[in-house]
């Protein structure tokens, strides 16, 4: 039996669910995936517009991320003797470092090797490599962040072990995430069961070098986050779509014809106003030591 055999939440079976590569879990909530994540390590395979991606994810993703920082544990600054220390894993461009900075020592952590490049160019603090492997064992954090990472994680079990060595005391993880109750993505899985499943494929981001292999929800990342030795503290969502950059934003797959993202575009930005009402499909979580 493999590890996609397996719910990393409750460790009963996984089965197949709307497509081969999809897997529920027979007990609980879980939504997994067999998709192979195969980073590009060496910056040797472009299959997606980093250009349109920069364009189409900054302005949502440097909103959502001013969200979550001013609601990042600040309660015992004041009179530490050492600044408070920040990792961000899978820090991509560097737009969370960036706004992180003034308040936080801050380290990022970047497998892709033109990411870890583009980060390091402006001056921000990068290590190229893998989580937990580019840190020294003896290095510790006040706060750990995962943002749209956690989801892309094989061994996502391990991945919070290892945050548990790696944690200063009284420390948090902060997992900033896609939620399976989200409306989109509940949209999704409903198009797919009726014949439809474009848009379920992208919202796993199945054909991208790092898919998902997680959908999450509360009592997923609870009881996983507890095998770790870590308990869940606070919960809350971040607004899943901005107009801004939109088609960009669904243009950077290069599989996705002009047409096609044009059309896409404006459907979603007449629903846009609607969606602040409905379940948000980007959630973010915040854990600490049990």
């Amino acid at each position: 039996m493999n590890d996609h055999d397996v719910c990393p939440a409750c460790l009963n079976p996984l089965v197949a669910g709307l497509r081969d590569w999809h897997l529920q879990c027979t007990n609980c909530t879980y939504e997994g995936s067999s998709l192979r994540v195969e980073i590009d390590v060496a910056g040797s395979v472009e299959i997606l517009d980093e250009q349109l991606r920069e364009e189409g994810l900054s302005h949502l993703r440097r909103s959502n991320f001013q969200m979550l920082i001013a609601r990042l544990p600040i309660d015992d600054r004041a009179g530490r003797s050492r600044p408070r220390k920040l990792l961000d894993v899978g820090c991509a461009h560097g737009w969370f470092l960036q706004l992180a900075g003034s308040e936080y020592e801050v380290l990022g952590i970047e497998p892709d090797s033109r990411s870890a490049a583009l980060a390091a160019s402006h001056g921000l603090p990068v290590r190229q490599g893998f989580f937990p492997h580019a840190l020294e064992s003896a290095e510790s954090f006040d706060v750990i962040v995962f943002n749209d990472v956690i989801e892309h994680i094989p061994d996502i079990g391990s991945a919070l072990t290892a945050c548990i060595r790696h944690l200063a005391p009284g420390g948090r993880v902060i997992l900033n995430a896609p939620a399976r109750t989200g409306i989109l993505y509940r949209v999704s899985r409903f198009l797919a069961r009726s014949g439809f499943p474009a848009s379920f494929e992208r919202m796993w981001q199945k054909g991208f070098p790092s898919p998902h292999v997680h959908y999450l929800d509360e009592a997923s990342v609870r009881t996983i986050a507890a095998r770790s030795g870590l308990r869940l503290v606070d919960s809350y969502t971040l607004p899943t779509l901005s107009t801004h950059g939109l088609y960009a934003r669904i243009r950077y797959d290069r599989s996705v014809s002009r047409l096609k993202a044009a059309t896409i575009t404006g459907a979603m930005v007449i629903l846009a106003p609607f969606l602040r009402f409905l379940p948000a499909d980007i959630k973010v979580w915040t854990l600490k030591a049990s």
